[in-house]
């Protein structure tokens, strides 16, 4: 059977220490990832800036490094014109100093207007099958005095620079591509980063691994190298981030030498290059954790320090409102609550003396209107019995009205004795097995006469073969006279008020139901407190002291049972009280 629970109605609410912790939190957590973030991403923005000028600088170096190149070498071919008429021995002297000056001269030859070959340093004897590869020159397709790459002996690469003498006559140089291929097999970028270069047709014309460019490869298909192609000259403003012809995710950066139509491409391995930035993340998640810890565990002993007090202050509250007064706190916070413990601990020694001299005056109010009144109802029944001369029918109703008021002061005397002695715990019940149906048509009757003189309507619904119960049958008579009584009160001329009985599962379950004006709903809890009464209407109060239903509830509870109510205003009341079989 389930029970309605009386009292305060419990709610779920988020404790004060858990809202400061979540404040607390959020106070530090919030700000440390708002900057966390902010950090993160301009470190890894200057990171990848940094990474990105490092490698600017590798292809521009490099590009700045054979354009050098290749003026130096045209420069060291600016020959005087009279170089032709020289004497054989002294223009091969002149050719040798030249020749010994620029470190990429493979061959120095004279030409004439038709392109035939006057003069050649170092001499060379070819034989027939290499006679092809000495006449390359007289292919070559020269742009700016520069002509393309050819594959020359033992297939590596070199070009021919080209200088005019005089109208008849010009000097062309051979230039090997071996300091170009020292140059890039000396450049290091990261751990696996390489560098090459490409002409604008995307032929690879140097690479670290020269079997490459020995087999004429071509990286036209490349994304970076595509860039360059359609870029008609201009360099790389950022990187292009693709899958090499190995399928490894790389980032590549290239220079344009417009000059010679070429271009330097740096690629590195995209995991090298964000490598540092994770592990920059990586550092910045732990250290903000780790900072995060620390102040939470200093807030945590912060918000100790303050819910610790206020948890033992509740405590003293919730002790208070049980009645027990004997408070000690024994906080030393050394600050306001420290202060706000010690007034609650006067106030609780405070309450502890109103409390006693309450209890005093109860049991003086008690013990010293019980016997006058005794001796005012004695009177009444002497006067009402005629025994001091006949009185007339005014009179006798006179008397019959003082007499029930000096019954009601008994009843509400005794209320207040039996409520002091269950507060203390001294009630002591006199249980005995009771038929309650017989109970509560006996309670039928006696409330049977004065509803019909009220034109009121009781009705009684017993249900048949009830076990009998062992209860204080004074008391329980008592509880269920108080809400028949309030029932008859509240109930205006016409109404009807019905007692009803029945058993559920080990419970006896008593209902009195009337259909009165009915109850707020904020106020059923409190009618069971003390000296509480609710309005009738705006103007006007219920009558009596506000102890009937208190000294109900804690008959019934002194029983093991419960007592609420089920109401609703202008549709009627029903209180109900369980009271356990105990088979």
């Amino acid at each position: 059977m389930k029970i309605p629970i009386s009292g305060k109605l419990l709610a779920t609410k988020l404790s004060i220490r858990y809202k400061v912790l979540v404040l607390f939190a959020a106070a530090i957590v919030l700000p440390a990832v708002f900057f966390g973030i902010i950090i993160t991403s301009i470190s890894r923005q200057t990171l990848r800036d940094s990474i990105f000028y490092r490698q600017e600088e590798i292809v521009s170096r490099l590009a700045d490094r054979i354009n050098a190149q290749l003026d130096l070498h045209l420069k060291l071919l600016s020959l005087k014109s009279d170089i032709v008429s020289l004497p054989e021995a002294q223009k091969t002297k002149y050719i040798k100093n030249i020749f010994d000056k620029g470190n990429a001269f493979s061959e120095i030859a004279i030409l004439d207007s038709k392109g035939k070959e006057q003069f050649r340093y170092p001499k060379v004897s070819l034989k027939k099958k290499d006679k092809r590869k000495s006449d390359s020159i007289k292919s070559a397709v020269f742009k700016n005095n520069v002509s393309q790459v050819f594959l020359s002996d033992k297939d590596n690469p070199s070009m021919f620079i080209k200088t005019p003498i005089s109208n008849k006559n010009s000097i062309v140089a051979k230039l090997d591509f071996k300091q170009i291929l020292a140059w890039i097999n000396e450049i290091k970028i990261g751990e696996s980063g390489l560098a090459f270069i490409v002409d604008k047709k995307g032929n690879l014309i140097a690479h670290r691994e020269i079997e490459r460019v020995q087999v004429r490869s071509n990286f036209a298909n490349l994304p970076v190298v595509k860039d360059f192609i359609n870029s008609k000259g201009s360099s790389a403003k950022k990187w292009r981030e693709y899958y090499d012809e190995r399928n490894q995710k790389v980032v590549a950066l290239y220079k344009s030498i417009p000059r010679l139509g070429w271009a330097v491409v740096t690629q590195i391995p995209s995991k090298e290059v964000y490598e540092p930035i994770t592990n920059m993340y990586n550092s910045i998640i732990v250290w903000t954790a780790f900072w995060i810890i620390i102040f939470l565990f200093i807030g945590l002993s912060f918000v100790k320090r303050i819910i610790d007090p206020l948890t033992l202050l509740r405590s003293g509250a919730e002790k208070i409102s049980k009645g027990n007064l004997d408070i000690k706190l024994n906080i030393r916070t050394g600050d306001e609550i420290e202060d706000l413990a010690r007034n609650f601990e006067t106030m609780a020694g405070e309450l502890k003396k109103l409390e006693i001299m309450k209890e005093d005056l109860i049991r003086m109010i008690i013990h010293d209107l019980k016997s006058p009144l005794t001796g005012i109802m004695g009177s009444l029944d002497y006067m009402r019995d005629g025994l001091s001369g006949e009185l007339s029918p005014d009179q006798k109703d006179m008397i019959d009205l003082a007499k029930r008021s000096s019954e009601n002061m008994v009843v509400m005397i005794q209320n207040l004795l039996d409520i002091a002695k269950m507060e203390e715990g001294k009630l002591e019940l006199k249980k005995e097995k009771v038929n309650v149906r017989e109970l509560l048509q006996s309670r039928h009757k006696e409330f049977s006469l004065q509803t019909l003189n009220e034109q009121k309507e009781i009705s009684i619904n017993v249900q048949e073969d009830l076990p009998e119960i062992e209860i204080e049958k004074n008391l329980i008579e008592r509880v269920i006279n108080n809400l028949i009584n309030n029932a008859i009160k509240h109930t205006s001329s016409g109404g009807k008020i019905e007692i009803s009985a029945e058993r559920e599962e080990d419970f006896l379950k008593i209902t009195i139901s009337d259909n009165g004006p009915g109850i707020p709903k904020e106020f059923k809890e409190k009618i069971f407190e003390k000296f509480v009464q609710l309005e009738r209407q705006k103007s006007q109060l219920r009558t009596g002291a506000g102890l009937g239903l208190t000294f109900c509830k804690m008959a019934v509870e002194a029983h093991g049972g419960t007592i609420w109510v089920e109401s609703e205003q202008d549709k009627g009341s029903s209180f109900i009280l369980t009271l356990p079989l105990n088979l």
